[in-house]
């Protein structure tokens, strides 16, 4: 199974009819949107005081580039990509990548929202150097409502995303 880049595409995405209501901002993140209803998404989009085109949702200190309308869909999509692994134990791995303003180490952490659930796993990988583009794994132990947050120094970054297996 292929897994999509780290720019993703809107593909196998279910539409939402929700109004976007103003979230709480992060920092100086720009004010994110969310989708009202059971899991309060993050919907990326925005202008945004970043130096890289290719990240969606953050500040000049941190920055993610998070799945389209908040949804991350575990399984083939109809060409054949994916954008999440669905492991053999159930949990859900998907490759995100993160943009570092500042020279610390990243750390992840994550917890789901709308049941009771083992934490987030993260992995962020050396060799990245100590700031900008900073590739990591999420494995989400089950689907649901997960709330991630990204640290560097002082500054955070948190979104909210559906985590679910493609039918």
């Amino acid at each position: 199974m292929r897994l999509r880049g780290l720019t993703l595409a809107a593909l196998a995405l279910s539409a939402c009819s929700d109004a976007p209501t103003p979230a709480a901002r992060t920092n100086d993140a720009p004010p994110a949107r969310t989708l009202d209803g059971p899991c309060p998404v993050t919907v990326p989009g925005g202008e945004l005081p970043l130096p890289e085109p290719d990240f969606n949702y953050g500040d000049r200190s941190l920055a993610a580039s998070i799945w389209p309308e908040g949804r991350l869909v575990a399984g083939t999509l109809p060409d054949g990509s994916a954008w999440a692994e669905i492991n053999a134990d159930g949990s859900i791995y998907a490759k995100l990548g993160w943009w570092r303003g500042v020279q610390v180490r990243l750390s992840i952490e994550g917890e789901r929202l709308d049941a009771p659930a083992p934490p987030l796993r993260a992995h962020v990988p050396e060799g990245y150097g100590p700031s900008g583009f900073q590739a990591t794994g999420l494995t989400f132990p089950t689907t649901g409502c997960w709330r991630v947050r990204g640290r560097v120094a002082d500054a955070s970054l948190t979104f909210v995303v559906r985590v679910r297996k493609r039918r």
